[in-house]
């Protein structure tokens, strides 16, 4: 049983188990001899299953929207409180505690996955959607697709369940984007007119979070991922190499992208008025021979 509980990440329905084979005497014993503990009727748990999860089954229901989604590994743009998916009319609901938030909702798109304690992709996205902004959602539909979360008849599916209020979002989701800080810097060069690409796989220089107009590279910086001294160090060869091919670049904090936009597209249109840098790019051989002697 221990290993199908970890199967589980440490939290089931006593449904799952008995599917398995396991009699109700065996997972009743389990319980009696504290190998397992029942956080709600119908549920057990190992004292490995994540606290979350245990709290929103306590809660009366599974990890929801932004919550849900993190679980996943798809990015939400700010640390998420305990959100907490309950089906409407159920009447056993146990008092909030701060920084907990419950949503009576029902459930459109159930998850055929083992992991039974939180909603789907799907759903998760819906309830996001209750009270995201457009840039908001676009970041968690980009980074659920490109991690593959989200396939082509899901987001027919999602965009057609959207609120009104979002129109047609499709037209600016591109799973390309790796992170939501480059989403939203997208979105908001896109929004001012100008041409830009995400992903750009660019010679000399390496792949480009963003590409504007075709000579200006706009890195992203997220939360997680270039604090390494071994990412800085490859972020700052890339910029490097930008300049040696006559490219200009501009980086940002996603803490710039998330609360100070309008700074961050001042310094970008800036720089398209001052023009791509006129000077001859460096040889492919020059990059080389320059990153073996730096190194």
């Amino acid at each position: 049983m221990t290993e199908h509980m970890r199967g589980f990440r440490g939290l089931a329905r006593r449904q799952q188990l008995r599917d398995l084979g396991y009699s109700t005497h065996q997972i009743r014993v389990a319980v009696a001899t504290g190998h397992l503990r029942v956080p709600r009727r119908g549920w057990v748990a190992t004292g490995e299953a994540p606290v979350r999860a245990v709290r929103a089954i306590e809660l009366g229901g599974r990890i929801g929207g932004a919550t849900a989604l993190a679980s996943y590994g798809i990015w939400v743009d700010d640390p998420t409180p305990l959100v907490v998916a309950c089906p409407p009319g159920y009447s056993r609901a146990v008092r909030l505690r701060e920084g907990e938030i419950r949503l009576w909702v029902a459930e459109r798109f159930p998850s055929d996955r083992r992991i039974a304690w939180r909603v789907s992709v799907l759903d998760a996205l819906l309830q996001l959607a209750r009270t995201a902004s457009r840039e908001e959602l676009i970041s968690s539909i980009d980074s659920a697709v490109h991690t593959r979360q989200l396939s082509t008849a899901d987001q027919r599916a999602l965009f057609a369940a959207l609120p009104r209020r979002f129109g047609n979002v499709e037209k600016d989701v591109d799973g390309a984007s790796m992170s939501g800080t480059e989403t939203r810097l997208r979105l908001a060069i896109a929004k001012a007119g100008y041409r830009v690409r995400s992903q750009a796989r660019l010679d000399g220089v390496g792949d480009a979070d963003l590409i504007v107009d075709e000579w200006l590279i706009v890195e992203g910086d997220s939360r997680e991922h270039h604090g390494s001294s071994q990412r800085q160090t490859r972020d700052r060869a890339r910029d490097g190499n930008a300049v040696l091919s006559a490219l200009g670049h501009e980086r940002f904090m996603w803490s710039q992208v998330r609360y100070s936009m309008d700074w961050c597209m001042a310094v970008i249109e800036q720089r398209l008025r001052d023009g791509r840098p006129d000077r001859p790019p460096v040889s492919r051989s020059e990059h080389l021979r320059i990153g073996r002697s730096s190194g």
